[in-house]
């Protein structure tokens, strides 16, 4: 095989929650009396973790004179309503199963806070994938590489040339690219071809499945 080890991002890749991420803010911002957003729009606001679709959501942003609390809120309400409508897409657990008995290494980098993405794993992916970097307020964000490398040093991972990371945004390809990795986008998640056509990954996918056959 070309790959022994693959890296996942989560929302958009591995998991559907774009709904439980809509509620989670719209629900928020009804509490301070502010507008709410569409679903499509929101699809927009993700991919740079919580705090980042918090200030994207928000007339005034970051500059919102309730911003802490306000968010502090939000991360409270969404990290206790995150598997109401969350869901793995289409052959995801068939998959990993799949790559776990084949020997495949694999882990989540996510830009998720690391409490919600820690009970997800635990509902979803338990035991074929055990490791998950979420954002914990201690590391860099993805695009930057630090993620990454988290998640290679805690696999026992040190050649990048083996390595394949899985995403579907802007975000996951420019990481991938930051961090020297190969990379594979997924047209099925948050962002679509229009979005991704500028990237060069080793290969666009259309489900998950078709993951198998580019790391033979």
């Amino acid at each position: 095989m070309k790959y022994d080890t693959i890296l996942f991002d989560l929302d958009g890749t591995l998991l559907y929650t774009l709904e439980d991420l809509t509620d989670g803010i719209n629900h928020t911002l009804k509490e301070y009396g502010l507008p709410t957003h569409p679903i499509e729009s929101v699809r927009r606001f993700v991919g740079n973790g919580l705090k980042m679709l918090a200030i994207r959501a928000l007339p005034e942003g970051e500059n919102y004179e309730k911003f802490d609390q306000f968010f502090k809120d939000f991360v409270n309400y969404y990290n206790g309503h995150n598997r109401i409508k969350t869901k793995p897409y289409p052959g995801i657990t068939e998959t990993t199963e799949k790559l776990a008995s084949m020997g495949i290494k694999m882990a989540i980098v996510t830009n998720k806070g690391q409490t919600a993405t820690n009970s997800l794993m635990d509902d979803y992916f338990k035991p074929h994938i055990t490791i998950a970097i979420g954002d914990d307020g201690k590391h860099a964000r993805k695009p930057d590489p630090e993620p990454i490398n988290m998640a290679m040093d805690a696999l026992g991972i040190t050649d990048k040339s083996r390595v394949l990371y899985v995403g579907d945004s802007d975000v996951d390809a420019t990481t991938a690219e930051n961090s020297g990795l190969d990379y594979v986008l997924c047209t099925y998640g948050f962002r679509d071809m229009d979005d991704l056509k500028d990237f060069k990954p080793v290969a666009f996918i259309n489900n998950i499945e078709e993951l198998l056959s580019v790391i033979a």
